[in-house]
């Protein structure tokens, strides 16, 4: 009976020995990656360049870089110049046609976010200052006027300046949708006399 259990023992012994034997190492320098269940790689958002226009909606209605199309609205920049805040300093004025494309009234400082940045690095960190005109503009006072859907509005926005030589970067964010893509321009002041650049000539990058 002895014998038997012994016999026994040293089969079962033997059994798990030959399982253990079957597991392959991997072999040295290569990684076992653990399976996270996730197919998609993490990737880092892509930083627009200074004067680029990344698309939002269709190719065809953003084929144009002064023109962006969002979910509520269209923004199209028409113009900018030199010229004069209410303090006597410099300003640039930039002309903008609102187009309002929701299901109620809506007006252009409620819709999107229009900031205007200048460093010599091109980056966005701290944007242009809000400033009123030297004078009377009914497109600065249409940036808070309700319009019905399917209308259009210019607006006039005026930004404190810094240098009236260094480029100004313009970033229009949609103020209902943040993940849309923001409309980016460049604009080269450098040389421009106050209101020598008339509106609807936004030049092209």
């Amino acid at each position: 009976m002895k014998k038997l259990g012994a016999f026994l023992v040293t089969c079962f012994l033997g059994l798990t020995l030959t399982a253990c034997s079957s597991t392959t190492a991997a072999p040295q320098g290569s990684a076992v990656q653990p399976d996270t269940g996730s197919g998609s790689a993490v990737i880092k958002p892509e930083i627009p360049e200074p004067g680029s226009s990344q698309g939002s909606g269709s190719a065809a209605e953003n084929a144009d870089p002064n023109v962006r199309t969002y979910r509520d609205c269209t923004i199209t920049v028409i113009g900018y110049s030199l010229t004069q805040d209410i303090n006597g300093d410099p300003a640039l004025r930039i002309e903008y046609l609102f187009e309002n494309k929701s299901k109620s009234a809506a007006s252009f400082s409620t819709t999107v976010i229009p900031n205007a940045y200048q460093d010599e690095t091109g980056t966005y960190d701290e944007p242009l200052a809000y400033t009123t005109p030297e004078k009377s503009d009914a497109a600065y006072s249409a940036m808070l006027t309700l319009i019905k859907p399917g209308e259009t509005i210019t607006c006039a926005g005026y930004y404190k300046l810094e240098s009236t030589e260094l480029p100004v970067y313009l970033k229009v964010h949609d103020l209902r949708d943040s993940t849309a893509d923001a409309l980016i321009r460049t604009f080269d002041i450098a040389g421009l006399s106050p209101e020598t650049l008339p509106a609807g000539s936004a030049e092209p990058e």
